[in-house]
């Protein structure tokens, strides 16, 4: 089965969260699947955009990497727009609830959000969110694949961490070319980096809510430990250069002798 309209059945609703100029111009039914567009200047939505800024904090770690308001308008509402999963507040977990401070609140709940903006690269994006309070479900990988789909995006950048467990979800979209292997003027400046995806004018989108598997027949050249930070700051040298090419093949991470990344380097 298709894994957004199997979402639906289970009785989730896909949204689309932004500027009223900005929805018009999203595919409004990615995957056979009619996005519920909800424009952010409309006063009745102001607790959506409360629940999508406490959704992302607490994927996030709060204050630390969460998501400022004036960041979720900037660079969120009025280039792009949020697409995730809701469902009615009803139906939500009691712990979840108090996390969102739900109060007497009986509308519907975004429980996944994903977004990407244009990028000056004609038909690449930049997607710099992710995250679900509900683990366990696919919503987060699901939101990322609904949204690049209503975007029209053909190739996109990312920044991650090495150490973090969402590689896992982002390398199902394929091996991640790393652009920038240091980004030591990140929040997380140890381990930081910069990758680009192909997703081959949208087919690997297909593939992915067709629920198949983008196959990679490369072997690691090397593991790279996750917190390696000495050994990334030498690929960002080799990349700098022009004397390397590096790609994160999938899964992405492991826990092998601590936390490792397998690394697959082109020597050009």
């Amino acid at each position: 089965m298709h894994i957004i309209s199997s979402l639906v059945e289970q009785g989730f609703v896909p949204y689309a969260f932004g500027s009223r100029a900005n929805l018009e111009l999203l595919h409004p039914s990615p995957f056979g699947v009619k996005l519920l567009m909800l424009a952010a200047d409309d006063p009745k939505h102001l607790r959506f955009h409360d629940f999508i800024n406490r959704l992302n904090g607490l994927a996030y770690g709060g204050k630390d990497m969460g998501m400022p308001a004036w960041v979720q308008i900037d660079c969120g509402i009025l280039p792009s727009a949020f697409m995730g999963f809701a469902m009615p507040a009803a139906m939500l977990p009691e712990k979840l609830k108090w996390s969102l401070d739900i109060g007497a609140y009986q509308g519907l709940v975004p429980v996944s959000e994903a977004i990407s903006i244009p990028t000056a690269q004609p038909g690449r994006w930049m997607s710099y969110s992710m995250s679900t309070v509900l683990p366990g479900r696919k919503l987060g990988f699901a939101s990322k694949v609904l949204s690049l789909k209503a975007y029209g995006c053909r190739s996109c950048l990312g920044v991650a961490q090495f150490n973090n467990f969402a590689l896992r979800i982002h390398t199902r979209f394929g091996a991640l070319e790393i652009i920038e292997p240091h980004v030591p003027y990140h929040t997380c400046p140890t381990n930081s980096f910069v990758y680009a995806l192909n997703l081959q004018g949208g087919a690997v989108l297909d593939m992915l809510d067709r629920g198949g598997r983008i196959e990679d027949p490369r072997e690691p050249t090397f593991m790279l430990g996750a917190r390696d930070t000495p050994k990334m700051k030498e690929m960002a040298e080799g990349a700098r250069t022009g004397s390397y090419r590096y790609w994160l093949l999938p899964p992405g991470v492991i826990r092998e002798d601590g936390v490792q990344n397998p690394i697959f380097e082109e020597r050009l």
